[in-house]
């Protein structure tokens, strides 16, 4: 009897450890509480695992996550997949979640750093996109650079990042590479490039010496703006100065036979005929127009401006004359009275004087005296002028023209006065000469400017002419070396020679000759020894900053700065919250300091600050975690900017994927007020923040007649795909598929309607194309494959077998008329598609899983029973889930007679 209790006790012991093994783990529970969306309670579970254990399983991880993300709680699902992430770094979809969680936190360095290890793991043509725009907007151009040449290379179909590619080459001046992108771009578009595409090329072209390849380009482009377009304007400019006259005459000549009645046209072939002393034929064509009325207050300038150059006086006077008092341009006042001073007689001169405006006159009383003296007025009038112009405080250019003036009338003491005067003014002398100085480097032409000093140095010497000529030597860059000999060599130097060699030093980055030039200085008594106004004083102080900041010390600069901050000008100001900025960026403790100048540039009403700058100040802000603030100073710079202006796409950056009230009340409001040509714009970007239904609200009562303003017409298909409205999207599919005369509109349509999972709407538009072209590729190709989805065997043989007879393509039509033919039992008509299809995959460097497993079934429909059952034994070891093709590799044993194998691969799988 005992034996009987003991035995039950035991039974029941194990019952009871059977019973506890069955219990389900806390993963298990939260996971099921999950599942019948009891997020609460998962939660909870999830973390009293994570206490408990200090651990997760890998499979809780992005759960967990996701749950935090619901409850907001963004940075708490931040940490969970740090964490996960520092043990599995290259797990790819723990990274694409952890990069949302980036942007909903607004951690726009960590997003960056999260994207480049994705770019690593899976370089996605969004991924490249993204890091493009984010190494743009933080100015890295060089890998902004290599990021849109991956592009290039791994996505050549995508189009987007050529020009972008092509602006960063041309910029650093590689137009060799700058043409080559371009025109690979042209070739990837159906149309001709767009006008700023055209522009960098016929500039890259121009520059590179292959001036009729450019003429050649623009001409091709051309071609598709017979209605006008952006652009043509600038192309002529570039090829009249990076080219020649003549091939701008030749473009000219273009637009003219293809745009006859454009008014912009006209002026371009009139400006450029002058140019080229073709004013005889262009006269009488621009003298109609004028006499029409047709021609705009330009066009008249260059009509009385045409006529002056022909020495037309009389006419160039009695057009300008057309021109109301005010709008009469000064330039041609100016250009018209030389003109007439070097070339005219005394009647064209007279009828100048009564044509050109009395305050023209008192601003040039110089030229006034000439045209007097030119049309014969009484000598009290002239001397009048004469007069005028003596008194006049006149630029030396004017000054020898009275003296020119005075000796051709027989003044000869007068007028060699004024030049031995400018000769013997040292005061003017230095100010000619040290803006020739400033004239030079901001041309860009200091070679031009040594040049001109050295030979001035020949026929007059002198410390000022020596002094110019070593400040252009230094802006040059590259000498210095020799710049630092001849500085070292002068024993006398003023403290404001002194002041502009430091100055043009910290400009050219040669921090050896500044820092002489500012030790020198620092060692000299100031020229005002008590320093009562102080502007010696800073200034010296100023360029100790400038030099700290140069090499690297910022806050060296900044403790310099601060004790005068209040006694600065608006320069000094700039540059003290530049020195702020840069001790920010080095991780100094001027967190106060960054925050006073963000404030002072975005709060200040009165404070004026281009948008540009208003971002760089809102990205600080939001750097300094003033998120508000940093998000209004964003959307402010972009307040009349166009949906698709790279200002727009930093605003949607920063407000992030799911715009907060402020943002999409903001978004919201531009696109109300946005006018027919930008609401397509406004409708998709409301679209992609989640607000379709505003989108659709807004784009409503606005929707174009069938078959106008198709931007618009397809941003609201969009919205109305977000917001589940079928309906709505078919019946408008179906009055544009009425409405559009073009196959590329059909298409355009067609392939929305198939992303947006329309198959009928789709069929219905493919058959329209095919209607007005019953051989088109894409109509045939995909009506094909939707009777192939639908298992319309008949309708498949019909349009893939029609399609195949006519084009080329991968290995799939082939495998899906094949299969269909096999369905139908023709089996031997079968088998050449097959063949052709597993010619196309053998061409194919490292085909998907997907194709290797089609692959692998044609083998078998080709009864290549060796190869087949290679094939799905490597693919179930790759993919031993995969119950499908599991049951297609045993059907395939069993039917060789491989039994054994067959049982041993169902074993395996837990089949008993």
């Amino acid at each position: 009897m005992v034996r009987y209790y003991i035995l039950g006790v035991v039974l029941s012991l194990i019952g009871i450890s059977l019973g506890y093994l069955l219990l389900p783990s806390v993963e298990t529970l939260a996971l099921m509480n999950l599942r019948d969306q009891d997020y609460a309670t998962a939660l909870a579970l999830f973390e009293r695992q994570l206490e408990g254990e200090g651990r997760l399983p890998d499979s809780a991880i992005l759960p967990l996550s996701n749950l935090y993300l619901q409850n907001g709680q963004v940075e708490q699902a931040i940490d969970v997949l740090e964490g996960f992430l520092k043990k599995n770094p290259d797990h790819l979809e723990a990274r694409k979640e952890l990069g949302k969680l980036y942007q909903y936190a607004q951690r726009p360095m960590d997003y960056l750093e999260n994207l480049e290890v994705l770019h690593r793991l899976e370089p996605t043509m969004e991924v490249l996109q993204q890091l493009a725009n984010l190494y743009s907007y933080s100015a890295n151009i060089k890998k902004q650079m290599q990021i849109l040449e991956e592009m290039q290379k791994r996505y050549p179909r995508h189009v987007g990042g050529y020009r972008d590619l092509a602006r960063l080459l041309m910029s650093a001046g590689e137009f060799e590479r700058t043409v080559a992108v371009l025109m690979e771009f042209k070739g990837r578009i159906s149309r001709g490039l767009d006008p700023e595409s055209l522009q960098m090329l016929v500039y890259a072209l121009l520059n590179l010496g292959r001036k009729d390849e450019a003429l050649a380009e623009a001409r091709d482009w051309l071609k598709w703006q017979s209605g006008g377009g952006g652009g043509i304007g600038m192309v002529t400019e570039l090829l009249q100065q990076g080219g020649s006259a003549e091939l701008a005459w030749l473009w000219v000549e273009d637009l003219r036979r293809m745009m006859p009645d454009s008014m912009e046209v006209l002026l371009q072939w009139g400006r450029v005929a002058a140019a080229t002393g073709r004013g005889g034929l262009a006269w009488p064509v621009l003298e109609e127009a004028y006499r029409k009325g047709r021609l705009s207050v330009v066009g008249v300038a260059l009509v009385s401006e045409l006529a002056a150059r022909m020495r037309w006086f009389g006419k160039s006077s009695k057009v300008l004359a057309s021109l109301p008092e005010g709008a009469r341009p000064e330039w041609l006042q100016l250009f018209l009275g030389q003109a007439i001073v070097v070339d005219g007689g005394t009647f064209v001169a007279r009828g100048a004087l009564e044509v050109l405006e009395r305050q023209f006159l008192e601003r040039y009383p110089v030229l006034a005296a000439e045209l007097h003296l030119r049309a014969g007025s009484t000598v009290e009038v002239f001397q009048e002028w004469l007069g005028r112009g003596r008194r006049a405080a006149l630029e030396p250019e004017w000054r020898l023209r009275l003296a020119s003036l005075l000796v051709r009338i027989g003044r000869t003491g007068e007028g060699g006065e004024i030049l031995m005067a400018l000769a013997r003014d040292s005061g003017v002398v230095d100010a000619v000469y040290r803006e020739l100085v400033g004239y030079f480097i901001q041309s860009r032409d200091v070679a031009g400017g040594l040049k001109f000093f050295e030979e001035v140095a020949r026929v007059r010497g002198g410390r000022v002419i020596e002094e110019s000529w070593f400040l252009l030597q230094i802006s040059e860059g590259t000498r210095e070396a020799a710049c630092m000999t001849w500085f070292a060599g002068r024993a006398e130097m003023s403290n404001g020679f002194l002041a502009d060699v430091a100055n043009r030093a910290l400009d050219t980055r040669q921090l050896k000759l500044a820092a002489a030039a500012v030790e020198r200085l620092m060692g000299q008594p100031l020229e005002d020894p008590l320093n009562l106004n102080g502007r010696e004083w800073r200034g010296r102080v100023l360029l100790e900053a400038r030099l700290d900041l140069a090499r690297g010390r910022p806050m060296e600069a900044l403790n310099r700065l601060k004790p005068m901050r209040h006694l600065l000008d608006a320069d000094g100001h700039r540059f003290y919250e530049e020195v702020v900025i840069a001790s920010w960026r080095a991780r100094k403790p001027v967190r106060n300091e960054v925050m006073g100048v963000v404030q002072s540039r975005l709060n200040t009403p009165w404070m004026a600050i281009t948008p540009e700058e208003r971002r760089e100040y809102g990205m600080l802000a939001l750097e300094l975690g003033e998120r508000g603030m940093g998000v209004r100073a964003f959307l402010a710079s972009a307040a009349v900017a166009p949906p698709e202006s790279p200002e727009v796409a930093q605003v949607l950056y920063v407000l992030g994927p799911r715009p907060d009230a402020e943002g999409m009340a903001w978004l919201v409001g531009r696109a109300q007020k946005a006018d027919d040509h930008d609401l397509a714009g406004w409708v998709n970007i409301l679209t992609h923040v989640g607000a379709s239904r505003q989108a659709v609200f807004i784009a409503s009562p606005r929707l174009p007649p069938p078959g106008g303003n198709t931007p618009l017409t397809d941003a609201f298909l969009h919205a109305l795909a977000e917001e589940g409205d079928v309906q709505r999207m078919e019946k408008i599919l179906a009055r544009e598929t009425q409405a559009s005369p073009s196959i590329d509109r059909l298409q355009a349509l067609a392939k929305l309607a198939e992303e947006k999972n329309l198959p009928k709407s789709a069929g219905k538009i493919y058959q329209e194309i095919l209607v007005k072209d019953p051989d088109d590729k894409t109509a045939l190709k995909r009506l094909g494959y939707m009777a192939f989805y639908a298992g319309e065997w008949e309708n498949v043989v019909g349009y893939l077998g029609r399609y195949l007879s006519r084009y080329d393509d991968n290995y799939e039509p082939f495998f899906y008329l094949a299969e269909v033919y096999r369905s139908l039992g023709m089996v031997e008509k079968a088998k050449p598609f097959y063949l052709k299809a597993l010619a196309r995959v053998a061409k194919m460097e490292d085909p998907p899983y997907t194709v290797r497993v089609a692959w692998v079934r044609m083998y078998q429909r080709t009864e290549r029973w060796p190869e087949a059952l290679k094939g799905y034994a490597g693919l179930l070891r790759e993919a031993p889930d995969d119950a499908r093709l599991r049951a297609d590799y045993v059907e395939l044993l069993l039917a060789r007679g491989m039994t054994k194998e067959a049982e041993n691969v169902l074993y395996f799988a837990g089949v008993r």
